[in-house]
């Protein structure tokens, strides 16, 4: 009887032990939230004078201003349209071994028959294309079929996921007015706002950026305002430089327009739109909180 009494407080204290353990580790604080700072920029990267970026500086002077960013306001994940391999390349040796990129080309299609974009008038294997790159981690690529003229340049939408943080990363960049040269009256962007909505509706952590080629909605005199009924992606998201219920904000283009954007459903901390003499586009930074 003795000995089964000491048996029985040994199992009980146990329990007690076991139990309290347990109390602790449920008690223990989650952990802090995480800052990510994503940046898009259409570098205006092509050699080709039927780009019109001529005068727009060198490929070192283009990278130098991704590498200013990186360090001075400290992005972690770069969203860029109109990129050069060659830039790419040398970007990734700058910044160093943390950091990762996924490029994807533009293509010309010619009545669906496709063909890499050079990135200079002669073709030499350097492309010109867009691309996500990050630090810490790029995991899961995927580009994704959406509608693209059946003559003209075809650009790439694009995913990958930012490790570190858990977050969707989307590259997007929209067919502009006349983008197709045999109908250059017919347009493809409202058809892509609505499919790239219903893509990055499937993340429950997305940042989505680019120059989408159109204004906002209510940009006043927009003509092409019409173009987001079917994928308003203000609808799903904030825009980092939104105000108010307004859908629209400050230009990030030479020409006076916003083609630019990053949205998404995370905090907001900040929002910044750099002008840069390397590229006819702003760079737009947005700074949000990660859970």
């Amino acid at each position: 009887m003795l000995r089964f009494s000491r048996i029985l407080a040994v199992a009980v204290v146990g329990i007690i032990i076991a139990a309290g353990a347990h109390t602790r580790a449920d008690a223990r604080p989650a952990p802090p939230p995480r800052n990510l700072q994503v940046m898009s920029w259409n570098m205006c990267g092509s050699l080709r004078p039927t780009w019109h970026c001529e005068n727009t500086g060198t490929v070192r002077q283009k990278v130098d201003v991704v590498r200013y960013h990186v360090a001075n306001s400290y992005v972690r994940a770069a969203l860029l349209q109109e990129i050069c391999e060659d830039a790419l390349d040398l970007l990734l040796t700058d910044l160093g071994s943390a950091w990762s990129a996924r490029f994807v080309p533009y293509r010309w299609s010619q009545d669906g028959v496709l063909a890499d974009s050079p990135c200079g008038p002669v073709v030499n294997g350097n492309r010109i294309g867009t691309a996500i790159v990050v630090r810490a981690g790029l995991a899961a690529p995927v580009t994704h079929t959406i509608t693209q003229p059946w003559t003209g340049l075809q650009r790439p939408f694009h995913c990958a996921t930012a490790a570190y943080w858990g977050v969707r990363l989307c590259n997007a960049h929209l067919t502009p007015a006349g983008g197709n040269p045999d109908h250059p009256t017919w347009e493809y962007a409202d058809d892509q706002l609505e499919e790239i909505r219903d893509i990055t509706a499937t993340h429950p952590r997305v940042v989505l950026g680019g120059d989408l080629n159109v204004n906002p909605p209510d940009r006043v005199g927009n003509t092409r305002a019409w173009l987001w009924n079917g994928g308003d992606l203000y609808a799903s998201y904030d825009e980092c430089d939104q105000v108010g219920p307004l859908r629209d904000g400050r230009p990030t283009h030479n020409g006076g327009w916003k083609l630019d954007y990053i949205f998404t459903g995370e905090t907001r901390r900040w929002c910044a739109v750099a002008d840069s003499a390397y590229s006819d586009h702003h760079v737009v930074i947005q700074s949000i909180t990660v859970p």
